[in-house]
């Protein structure tokens, strides 16, 4: 049976509300999750464990950015902490958030590739034209072999802090403070390349800012 726990912590109409979510992927229920190109996604199972899959990669973006990733529609979040498992079949994948509409979010690329890489391997934010890179400079690969690691995503909007933990370090890989995008949806894709996603675990205040008609990454939406 599929894991999709919603807990209503503490509700303050001044503060919102801070809510949990956990997806396990054990049933064949996706239909709280907004996937764009919806044929290129599964659930799949090995072992009798279910995941999710983007097992078609693309396509991407003009201005060049990421638009391939699975939103979860009822977590519009300000502050948040995402825990997600990820495996890469190719070199990377990513978390979005703070993502308001197709050209305004922030994602953490999470690659083979150091972050010596102009575009791999980091922080980053699209505000209106192609991505470019907020944090994450130098770092080493965040998935450095093709097994499942841990990635964890860690934002607070006032201090504009964001976060990003690999396979449970006590410290993270990426750091950065912004402060353009103070709320929005959270996901997992990729930027043109295929993957698997398990054990989703959001928790974070609710915000009622996030608009439906403008949950699609994609183009021609």
């Amino acid at each position: 049976m599929r894991l999709r726990a919603v807990i209503l912590l503490l509700c303050i109409p001044i503060f919102g509300c801070n809510a949990r979510w956990s997806v396990d992927f054990q049933d064949d229920d996706l239909s709280d999750w907004h996937l764009p190109i919806a044929s290129y996604w599964q659930r799949v199972e090995e072992n009798g464990n279910g995941f999710l899959r983007l097992a078609t990669a693309g396509p991407v973006g003009d201005p060049r950015r990421p638009v391939q990733f699975a939103l979860w529609k009822p977590g519009c979040v300000s502050d948040f902490e995402l825990d997600v498992r990820a495996r890469r079949a190719g070199k990377s994948l990513l978390v979005a958030f703070g993502f308001q509409d197709r050209l305004h979010y922030y994602y953490a690329h999470i690659s083979s590739d150091s972050g010596n890489h102009r575009v791999h391997n980091g922080i980053f934010k699209v505000n209106g034209s192609e991505r470019y890179r907020i944090g994450g400079a130098g770092t080493r690969p965040a998935l450095p072999s093709a097994d499942w690691h841990r990635i964890k995503v860690v934002r607070r909007v006032e201090p504009g802090s964001i976060e990003v933990f690999v396979s449970g370090e006590a410290s993270p890989l990426f750091s950065v403070i912004d402060r353009d995008y103070l709320y929005g949806w959270v996901g997992v894709g990729s930027f043109n390349e295929t993957g698997d996603f398990d054990d989703f675990h959001l928790s974070g205040t609710a915000s009622g800012e996030c608009r439906l008609e403008q949950i699609s990454p994609l183009d021609e939406n």
